[in-house]
């Protein structure tokens, strides 16, 4: 199977790193000309995997799959170039750009999804987002990551707002790794348990059966979990994470 991508910047190398990593040979690579030093990095990764085409309409012309992975401002343009089969499946990356739209410029085509990948199904981890549910391309996204796969454009818009929740998550966790040194530890010390402190947390609830709100509850009462967490409730700690949300939503879906 043919996998091409055309525009790879940081989110389309990483879905092709993430797709070379998980191969086992039923798979390969078919690059566009933008983003040319990442191509090449790839295909000096990946030689057997990865070919870098002369141009998009290469990329379309020798793949089953076509990712598209430009910016918002260069899809129309980029797929008004370009001829497609209608045998073939399309994979929307590009936000702002209706899946009718892609349709009106392409043409007919076997499967057209819209996905949400992330920085690190670079390395097979972490969630994709996809809208419709189509089992074909649920099948071939499990190669890079966790499909959560939803049933309207309304849905799509809440998982993809809460992608903004990267960089506070970081910032958190900086925030927690600083108090640790600032009381006397050092900071490889305090990176390396605060780091795998949230990981394991994050697993554990992923796991975790019942409602989350539940796990939370598991505690001693009058012990230190039970004191972190009636501090932050008092102070509206966890409201302002739902608050910071609203506005990320309006935005993403455009009012």
């Amino acid at each position: 199977m043919k996998i091409g991508i055309i525009g790879v910047g940081i989110i389309g190398s990483a879905v092709a790193s993430g797709f070379c990593r998980s191969s086992q040979g039923e798979l390969s690579l078919v690059l566009s000309p933008r983003g040319r030093e990442r191509a090449a990095h790839l295909k000096e990764q990946y030689p057997d995997l990865v070919t870098v085409a002369a141009s998009n309409q290469e990329v379309v012309d020798q793949s089953d799959w076509v990712i598209l992975s430009v910016l918002p401002k260069q899809a129309e343009d980029v797929l008004k170039e370009l001829h497609f089969r209608p045998e073939q499946k399309f994979i929307k990356l590009v936000p702002m750009l209706s899946l009718e739209r892609v349709r009106e410029l392409t043409g007919e085509l076997s499967v057209l999804v819209d996905v949400v990948p992330l920085p690190f199904n670079a390395k097979n981890m972490g969630p994709v987002i996809l809208y419709p549910p189509v089992p074909e391309a649920k099948a071939l996204l499990f190669h890079i990551g966790d499909v959560v796969a939803v049933d309207t454009p309304e849905q799509m818009s809440i998982l993809r707002s809460v992608t903004a929740l990267m960089s506070p998550f970081y910032e958190l966790t900086a925030s927690v790794t600083d108090w640790c040194v600032e009381n006397g530890l050092s900071e490889e010390a305090g990176k390396a348990y605060v780091t795998s402190f949230f990981g394991a947390l994050s697993h554990t609830a992923g796991n975790f059966p019942d409602r989350l709100h539940t796990l939370a509850q598991e505690m001693t009462p009058g012990g230190l979990n039970w004191q972190a967490l009636n501090d932050l409730t008092e102070k509206n700690a966890f409201t302002l994470w739902k608050d910071a949300l609203d506005p990320i939503l309006t935005r993403v879906e455009g009012k």
